[in-house]
């Protein structure tokens, strides 16, 4: 049974007519209601009927409704409505203002221009046009038709809209905004009385997109920096950004350009250095232009407020190909560049040629094809491609040191190595203490020999040429002094001790110097004397003592008469001149009864012999032995004396030699005495050498040279006359204290004499020789050469470029020339000076002598004022110590006054070369510009030709002058 409900019921509609709802209010008083009486109800308000459905879903809420208290309400009737359409929108995306533009916005905002919003309106426009259209056959006239074309026209009508703002975004150039969503139209629907429900019309679906912001399809991006203005159906961009830049490649895909927007000029200018750094991120590397000239094109830029667009950032660089082959011949790299900023791009002919060119062989042609082609499509710039590489030759196997000599035993080397100084290098670099084997050679000894193994294999390279294989690597070889290698062979320069290092491999070596002293004794015939050689010791050989020499004379048989004073004394002359030879055991000479014996001064000449001596000089001691006296032979034969004196065997002298008696005590050779008679000493009556032929002496002052002199020769050091009669050579010296006469000419050498120098065929002297002499200086001429002489120097024929000094003159019958000439009494000469106008000085009228003494006294001061500045700073460092303090000090004192003494010196030899004497230049021929002449300071030149002319100094005007030749 169907529930009744009591109260009251109505059906209540919307105004869209979409919906009806049936609403009870309980009332027990009111009219009873079912189902049925709802459905009427409905029914007569034009309410379609509930679905079937739905019945349980009413009599149920009428079941409630019967047992209610309080009103209920139920939809009893619904239908779908209209779908609304849908205006144009964007979804934007979340872009937030930075924190150094938000100080920034509301000002630019508020001087912004409202929005600026365009719609395009498209019409179709129809217009007429004729076209000619030929005729069906060619003879036929053509024909003219009009044809109706229709075209869109587009129109752009600005759009007012509301400028309320929704909201502002900050957004970089070409930053995406969002998403564009079109517009959707609506769909009708039907009402409960099902009738169709029309949708809404939406008064403009359109939104508007005003300036900086650019669509691409649905996407929406930012033209320029700024801040979006979002109003309800539109959006715009005010520009405000920070000066940028962008890197981009060109089409070549190898040149980079900058792109620079100069934005706000109260942001900051972006720095060159990191626009160059974006274009080496993008593969640039060498040839970018300089942060210079691109800060002044980015400063440039904002000064005229215009963007730098498509700014070049490589410099410009040819396009390149070639072949690079190394130095050994076997690897070739194709190198490849390709033409950037504006030069001429790379071609595949140039590649071609130039591989073409390199003649190189072997290389994988579709390998090389592949590479070229994937360079030239792509983006790199260069590209090193390896074309071929050959094959090296290999090396053989190394060299070896191989000794031919023999080195000394353990022992032997021991003791010799011992004698070496401690520590002491045998060469610079290999200190004799890392010896490990040592031999005694000779020199031009073959020392040892380097091996070669056969060579290695051969290679190939890039041209496809052999390569012949490598010889194996030299040994560590190091040949330090008195080694040389002589192709594969080490050889000796000198002779000593060898000292070697290693083997095989390694090899160092050097020679120094070595020699065991040596005696060598020989005896007379007579057995009266023993000579001896003796040749003094080397580096670490067998030193030279007196022990050795003893030893070698007792082994010679030589046991009596020996001058042990005279081995010490022949010792230390061999340690000096490296060889001696001298008589160092005598013996005597039987002297029978009335007889003479001789007791010499200075060492024993013999027979036939030449010593020098001086004047004055002691010489021998002849001693009367009136009972005789034994002698004996140096191997210690005794010798009886004859039974009666014979005369002719005594000594005998003649007026070089002087004699003088003396008292002197006679003894023998061991020392006991002996009787003795009148004893009478003979003296050198003047210098020269002494001649004795074992009875007779005599003193020459003469030493007569057969010949020339030449380094090889002993030095000449004469004290008597020496007379050469060939020429002395380059770097001889030749010292006589008498004259020195020399029969040829004499070369870059030493001449000095005690009297005069005469040279008969002149000097050549090629500015080292020097020629001296105590009285005069005579030779044919002279050049370039130093003479030094007293009195004159007297020359025949010329005289160039030497340096002369003479207290006398200079006579010369020829040309004067060059150099420097002083003479104190002037000159004499056929001509003076040169057509080339050879500078000549001539200095005359002083004492040149005394201005020698001047200058060693100013070096002598010199030396003195250095010793004094190293004294005075020896006493400030000894101020803590009293004592040395005191000794300095003297030292000091004693300086002073040597310097002192030294000044006046100076200054009264300055007072005496200040001393005039008279003095000419007399020359008969030509005097040539060039000479400069000096007397007393004073300095008179010729600058003009002169003809036989005499120069003087005239002492009253103080001046150098001239007068013609009388």
């Amino acid at each position: 049974m169907a529930a009744i409900a009591k109260g009251t019921v109505d059906i209540v509609i919307n105004s869209e007519a979409t919906a009806a709802t049936l609403v009870f209010i309980p009332d027990a008083e009111g009219l009873g209601w079912d189902c049925d009486a709802v459905i009427k109800l409905a029914r007569e308000k034009g309410v379609n009927p509930l679905p079937a459905a739905s019945d349980i879903d009413l009599e149920t809420f009428m079941s409630k409704a019967a047992r209610a208290k309080t009103p209920m309400e139920k939809i009893i009737a619904e239908s779908a409505g209209p779908e609304e359409a849908e205006a144009e929108g964007v979804l934007w995306e979340t872009l937030a203002v930075p924190g150094d533009m938000e100080a920034f916005r509301n000002e630019t905002i508020a001087k912004a221009k409202g929005p600026l919003l365009f719609r395009t309106k498209i019409e179709k426009v129809k217009r007429d046009t004729i076209v000619r259209k030929p005729g069906k056959f060619p003879f036929m006239a053509a024909k003219e038709e009009v044809v109706t074309v229709w075209e869109k026209k587009e129109t752009r009508e600005p759009v007012l809209v509301r400028p309320d703002l929704l909201g502002v975004r900050y957004a970089a150039a070409n930053d995406r905004l969002g998403v564009f969503s079109a517009a959707k139209p609506g769909k009708p629907g039907k009402n409960i009385y099902g009738k169709a429900s029309p949708p809404a019309v939406l008064e403009d679906p359109s939104f508007y997109l005003g300036e900086g912001i650019r669509r691409e399809k649905n996407d929406l991006y930012a033209v320029y920096g700024g801040f979006v203005r979002i109003g309800k159906n539109w959006a715009d961009i005010v520009p405000l950004s920070k000066p940028r830049f962008e890197v981009k490649t060109g089409s070549d895909r190898v040149t980079l350009f900058l792109n620079f927007y100069v934005g706000d000029p109260r942001f900051p200018l972006p720095a060159a250095a990191d626009a160059l750094q974006a274009a080496k991120n993008l593969g640039a590397g060498e040839g970018l232009v300089s942060a210079e000239d691109l800060s002044a094109a980015l400063s440039a830029a904002v000064k005229n407020r215009e963007d730098l667009l498509a700014f070049p950032l490589l410099l410009p660089r040819e396009a390149e190909a070639r072949v690079a082959v190394s130095g050994d011949g076997l690897k070739a790299e194709l190198i490849l560049r390709k033409g950037v900023a504006g030069a001429p791009p790379l071609e595949m002919r140039a590649i071609s040629q130039a591989i073409k060119d390199s003649k190189v062989q072997g290389y994988k042609a579709e390998e090389l094809k592949a590479a070229v082609n994937a360079f030239m499509q792509g983006s790199a710039a260069a590209l090193t491609y390896t074309l071929v590489e050959g094959s090296a030759a290999t090396r053989g196997a190394g060299r070896e040191v191989q000794l031919v000599v023999k080195p000394l035993d353990a022992e032997p080397a021991r003791v010799i190595l011992s004698r070496l100084a401690p520590g002491g290098a045998a060469a610079e670099g290999f200190p004799a203490s890392e010896a490990e084997q040592i031999c005694i050679v000779e020199k031009g000894a073959r020392i040892a020999q380097v091996t070669k193994p056969p060579d290695g294999e051969q290679g190939k390279d890039v041209f496809g040429r052999l390569m012949p294989g490598l010889p194996g690597n030299d040994p560590d070889l190091k040949l330090f002094r008195g080694l040389h290698l002589h192709g594969s062979d080490i050889i000796a320069d000198d002779s000593g001790l060898l000292l070697m290092k290693g083997g095989g491999k390694v090899f160092w070596a050097t020679i120094t110097e070595y020699r065991d002293a040596a005696v060598k004794v020989n005896v007379s015939g007579d057995g009266m004397e023993a000579a001896c050689e003796l040749v003094c010791s080397l580096g670490a050989g067998l030193p030279l003592t007196a022990e050795l020499v003893q030893k070698v004379l007792a082994e010679a048989g030589v046991t009596r008469g020996v001058n042990k004073d005279g081995v010490e004394t022949a010792c230390k002359l061999a340690a000096l001149k490296g060889k001696v030879n001298q008589v160092l055991a005598r013996g005597r000479r039987p002297v029978a009864a009335g007889g003479a014996a001789l007791s010499w001064l200075i060492p024993e000449p013999r027979a036939g012999a030449r010593m020098a001596v001086t004047k004055g000089m002691a010489l021998v001691d002849v001693i009367t032995l009136a009972e005789g006296r034994a002698g004996f032979t140096v191997r210690g034969e005794d010798l009886l004396p004859a039974a009666e004196a014979n005369t002719a065997e005594n000594p005998s002298w003649d007026e070089s030699v002087a004699a003088r008696e003396v008292e002197i005590k006679a003894s023998d050779e061991d020392g006991s005495a002996g009787s003795g008679g009148p004893v009478k000493r003979l003296f050198a009556a003047y210098g020269g050498e002494l001649v004795f032929d074992g009875t007779r002496l005599s003193v020459s002052s003469l030493k007569s040279i057969q010949g020339d002199i030449s380094p090889a020769s002993e030095k000449i050091n004469f004290s008597g006359e020496v007379r050469i009669t060939g020429s002395v050579h380059a770097a001889s010296t030749v010292m006589g204290g008498r004259d020195v006469l020399i029969g040829g000419s004499v070369e870059a050498a030493l001449v000095s004499a005690g009297g005069k120098v005469v040279i008969v065929q002149g000097i050549k002297g090629c500015g080292r020789a020097v020629v001296r002499a105590k009285t005069t200086v005579e030779s044919s001429f002279a050049e370039a050469a130093t003479l030094l002489a007293v009195e004159d120097i007297k020359l025949v024929s010329r005289c160039l470029s030497c340096s002369i000094k003479t207290n006398g003159r200079v006579l010369s019958q020829g040309r004067l020339s060059g150099g420097v000439c002083k003479a104190r009494k002037g000159i004499e000469a056929a001509e003076l000076g040169d057509e080339e106008s050879t500078r000549t000085e001539i200095s005359f009228g002083q004492n040149y002598l005394i201005q020698d003494q001047i200058e060693a006294a100013e070096r002598e001061i010199e030396k003195t004022r250095i010793a004094l500045a190293k004294t005075d700073s020896l006493i400030r460092d000894m101020a803590a110590n009293p004592a040395s303090l005191e000794a300095a000090r003297q030292e000091k004192v004693r300086l002073l006054k040597m310097q002192e003494q030294f000044k006046l010196k100076v200054f009264s030899l300055r007072e005496k070369f200040e001393e005039h004497f008279e003095s000419e230049l007399r020359i008969g021929g030509p005097v040539h510009p060039g000479v400069v002449m000096e007397s007393h300071g004073r300095y008179y030149e010729i600058n003009e030709k002169r003809q036989g002319v005499v120069f003087y100094f005239n002492r009253e005007t103080g001046r150098i002058m001239e007068k013609p030749l009388a």
